[in-house]
């Protein structure tokens, strides 16, 4: 037996193994051999070899990428050019909603655009002669009106006084005009007269350049006789007749006036109009004039943008390549916003899904590498790596686990998402070292 150890000892001298591992091995060896209590020898061989420790879990393959895709608009649905299983690229057309309305609002913002942006070249080009002569014309033809309107007015404060005024007086064109109503206030009586007499020099002396300053006298008896008129009731030998006759008479001769007047004044503002507008193409545009249409073209850019925008959404459009794998969305149909009507995943990009137990956990790190094999392709085995760990911990049947993810290390078209695979993961290897059994 002595001879046995002897001889062990010369194999592992010879070959130069000192380790503490065969030391070891040898004292166990020698306990064996020489205690009295053992009845068989045991033998082992040391050898070199490869140690591999692995967690085995198991996972299902999923798309890397996975788009739900909803509208952010209301709308109803114009088409739809997808179905299960069609496959699409990036930027196609999936469903599209009516566009009508929108499509016409970005034709008037573009006509807007192009309309502001000719002015714009309009006042950096300055007037031409014949836009000028144009002007001139304008110019010509309003001061041509405002005579008119001048004229007119006269004429209607004229037939306003003679013929609905003066039938309440006797003498009403002398020096001495008598009221002929009966009027309790003196004092109203006395401006009334004195008023007509007033408005008789007006008429007599009428001048242009007078009508504002006379015409407030007219408005001004014609309100007096009003506030005397509009008093009377039928009484004493007056019919209603009569005193419904004698206030329409008196409120037409308020009205008659009141649009001469304002057909007055809306002359003179269309002649300064004209006259400014000649003044500006005289002189040019000013550098704050062409900065103001500026901001208009940017102002209607912003518009044609904020359509456009409005537009795209009406359309969904895949983010990438891949599958539909959902489509909800049927012609005709009202969609709400934040419905998913379609999802497309990725068929091309799969990864692995899984959960490693706490007890596993601290062994697994992102870079291990893993021998993935699948029910659906029995004898092939896969390659990955282990490519993210969850930090935050999933809770399954009460045990708590950690979700990772394994990405392949190449691509297999034949995987499909959904299929259920087994993982061996690679956390720790040691080559070429001494082994027992």
């Amino acid at each position: 037996m002595k001879t046995q150890i002897q001889n062990m000892k010369n194999y592992i001298v010879s070959h130069k193994k000192t380790s503490a591992l065969v030391l070891l091995v040898l004292a166990f060896i020698g306990y064996k051999v020489l205690s009295p209590s053992s009845s068989k020898t045991d033998l082992y061989t040391i050898k070199k070899s490869d140690i591999v420790q692995k967690v085995i879990v198991n996972g299902n393959t999923k798309a890397v990428r996975d788009s739900s895709l909803a509208f952010e608009v209301n709308g109803t649905v114009r088409s739809s050019n997808v179905s299960v299983g069609s496959r699409v690229v990036v930027g196609q057309a999936l469903v599209s909603l009516d566009q009508g309305t929108l499509y016409a609002e970005l034709l008037k913002a573009q006509a807007n655009i192009a309309s502001e942006e000719a002015r714009l070249e309009e006042l950096k080009k300055g007037s031409k002669p014949e836009d000028i002569a144009v002007s001139e014309t304008e110019v010509a033809n309003a001061k041509v009106t405002l005579e008119d309107a001048e004229k007119n007015l006269q004429n209607k404060v004229v037939d306003a006084i003679n013929n609905n005024v003066d039938q309440f007086f006797s003498n009403p064109k002398t020096n001495n005009p008598q009221f002929s109503l009966v009027v309790n206030d003196s004092q109203l009586k006395n401006n009334i007269i004195s008023g007509r007499t007033a408005v008789e020099i007006i008429i007599q002396t009428w001048t242009v350049g007078d009508i504002d300053k006379n015409l407030p006298e007219v408005l001004r008896l014609i309100d007096n006789v009003a506030l005397v008129v509009n008093s009377q009731s039928a009484s004493n030998g007056v019919s209603q007749a009569t005193v419904d006759a004698n206030k329409a008479s008196i409120s037409s001769a308020r009205s008659t006036v009141t649009t001469a007047r304002e057909t007055l004044n809306s002359s003179r503002s269309k002649l300064a109009l004209a006259e400014k507008n000649l003044t500006l193409k005289k002189s040019g545009s000013t550098p704050e004039v062409i900065k103001a249409q500026e901001a208009k073209v940017l102002q209607n850019q912003a518009q044609v943008e904020s359509v456009q925008a409005q537009l795209s959404k009406m359309t969904l459009r895949s983010p990438q390549n891949g599958v539909v794998t959902k489509q909800d969305a049927k012609v005709g149909e009202i969609v709400t916003p934040g419905k998913v009507v379609v999802t497309v995943i990725s068929d091309s990009d799969l990864e692995i899904e899984s959960n490693v137990s706490e007890v596993s956990i601290g062994k697994v790190m992102v870079g291990n590498e893993v021998l993935i094999t699948f029910d659906a392709f029995p004898g092939e085995t896969f390659s990955g790596k282990v490519s993210y760990i969850e930090p935050g911990e999933t809770v399954v049947d009460g045990v708590v686990n950690y979700k990772i993810t394994v990405a392949f290390s190449e691509k297999y078209p034949q995987i499909k998402s959904g299929l259920t695979s087994r993982l061996e993961l690679i956390t720790s290897e040691k080559k070429d070292v001494l082994t027992v059994p």
